[in-house]
Parts: C-alpha cells; structure tokens; sequence
C-alpha cells in the first residue's frame, strides 16, 4: 500500500511538472509569435488607406461597428433561445422552428449590413481601391465563407 502511494505521489508530481514545462514552452517561445488579427486594420493595410481617408472613413466604420455589435447581440440572443427551446422541448418545436429563424435572420442581417459598409466606402475609396475592395470580398465570399 505504502508502495501504491509513493508511486501515486510520484506520477502527480511528473505529471505536474511535465504541465508546467509545457506551459512556460507555450507561453515563454509561442506566445510572442501571436499577433492579434484586426480585419479592420488588415483592410486598411491592403486598400492602402491614407490619413486623409481614415479620417473620412471613421464615421463610416464607427456606424457600422454599432450595427454589427447590435446584430451580434441578437445572434447570441437568438441562440440562447434555441438552447431553452430544444432544452424544454427535445423536439424540433415551433420554438425550436422560431428560434432557428431569428437566428437566420438576424445572420442575413449582419450579411447585409456588411455588404452596406462596404459598398459606403466606395464614396471615400480610389478607383483602384474599390476594385482592390471588391477583389477582397468576393475572394472571402468565395475561398472562405
């Protein structure tokens, strides 16, 4: 018995330390390679954005940025009534049928509001920026949807 626990000891505390190297590893080497991904400012970077046009563009951006949070909301809204529905029903109800519709629509919603934003910029961009623009989206539309 006496062997049972000191072999037990044994396994927590290697297994602890073996965590605890991966850990500083992953964090200490990886973690520096990690580069937060802003859509926004990766955008702004391919169009070649000026300061003049950020300027231009803010309003834009910031309307939209409402939107998108608002409809965001709704989505997860939308998707914590369907969780109670099929939690209280266990069936394809007419709540869980609502609830999957909200959702829908508040995805087109987002799509639309979207696509809005994008062709709004069309007023602040150069020909050549809104051609690169619209080479940006549907290549996402069409590679990554």
């Amino acid at each position: 018995m006496k062997r049972f626990h000191r072999d037990l000891r044994l396994s927590l505390i290697v297994a602890a330390l073996a965590f605890g190297v991966c850990w500083f590893v992953g964090n200490y080497f990886m973690g520096h390679r990690q580069v937060a991904h802003d859509p926004h400012q990766w955008l702004h970077e391919q169009l070649h954005i000026t300061a003049e046009q950020d300027v231009k563009l803010a309003p834009i951006e910031k309307k939209f940025s409402n939107q998108k949070k608002a409809l965001e909301e709704a989505i997860i809204d939308a998707n914590h009534e369907l969780a109670a529905a099929i939690s209280k029903d266990g069936n394809y109800s007419p709540r869980v049928k609502q609830a999957v519709e909200k959702i829908h629509m508040a995805q087109g919603e987002l799509q639309k509001a979207t696509l809005e934003h994008l062709f709004e910029m069309h007023g602040v961009l150069t020909p050549e920026q809104r051609k690169k623009l619209n080479s940006l989206t549907t290549d996402a539309l069409t590679h990554n949807p």
